[in-house]
């Protein structure tokens, strides 16, 4: 085999790696909107996070502390300015009654589109449902209800979306 078929075999074999991998996420597959990009650092930078709901089509934030409204209630003035005297503040209890049988019984949640994780947090004792996309609350809240999950025990939270290369 002569040096430049050897080459353009090398050549070839790289070319199918990066190929069959990729040369990084596609971008369309990490757009999210600007409300759920809003929701993940809600998630991430408000204190005593308890969950993203949606009541009768308004937002809600739920804090596990009630000693933390005022600190919450700053940093979603910082997320989201003038708009964030839409979203309500709520105060759910520290701790939760869900279990990892109540998670089993939530799994089909993980169909519905925009919901991209489902975990028993034993921290908390609530189960979390990751949402890609804050607009699929609606879609994951009526699925669980349908499960007989009761809402009451479900933290949803915004997040970035898991992408494997």
């Amino acid at each position: 085999m002569s040096n430049r078929t050897a080459f353009l075999n090398r050549a070839a074999l790289v070319l199918c790696v990066i190929l069959s991998t990729g040369c990084g996420t596609p971008e369309n597959e990490l757009e999210q909107s600007p409300l759920t990009r809003q929701f993940i650092r809600v998630t991430k930078e408000v204190p005593a996070f308890g969950g993203v709901v949606r009541e009768n089509g308004a937002w809600a934030v739920a804090l596990l502390d009630s000693e933390q409204r005022e600190a919450a209630e700053t940093k979603l003035r910082d997320i989201f300015n003038e708009e964030a005297t839409n979203i309500a503040v709520r105060i759910r209890p520290t701790r939760g009654s869900a279990s990892e049988e109540m998670k089993t019984a939530a799994t089909d949640v993980l169909s519905v589109k925009g919901v991209g994780t489902l975990d028993y947090d034993e921290t908390t004792g609530y189960l979390r449902v990751g949402l890609t996309d804050v607009e699929a609350i609606g879609a994951a809240q009526a699925k669980l209800d349908a499960l007989g999950v009761p809402l009451e025990q479900v933290i949803f939270q915004a997040e970035v979306p898991i992408v494997s290369l």
